[in-house]
């Protein structure tokens, strides 16, 4: 029981500096530019979307029994979900920052 609790405290404390890291926010100590602010934050909505969208669809395969291929066996693919938002945030991350280069004129 102790044990579990030091996990979700050390889970929570890391979240904290992560999420500080991603959204570049100067509350957590990050010295990210606006430029670079806003890159992240619209990663974040982007990633947080495409998950979303995920489990919609997850829900829908088992609402009508659809559900086929390599996750089949699992129950609760919690770290497929968690591999596709690292990879989405990735993606979203590189697409906006493209988008929003300082570069354009």
């Amino acid at each position: 029981m102790f044990i579990e609790w030091v996990v979700i405290f050390l889970v929570g404390l890391i979240l904290f500096w992560v999420i500080g890291w991603l959204t570049g926010d100067k509350t957590y100590g990050a010295k990210d530019d606006e430029r670079s602010e806003l890159i992240k934050h619209k990663a974040i909505v982007g990633s947080w979307t495409f998950i979303f969208a995920v489990f919609i669809i997850n829900i829908i395969f088992d609402f009508f029994n659809l559900r086929t291929g390599p996750l089949k066996s699992f129950g609760q693919p919690e770290l497929f979900y968690l591999i596709v938002l690292i990879g989405s945030y990735i993606v979203f991350y590189i697409i906006n920052r493209r988008r929003l280069s300082s570069n354009e004129k």
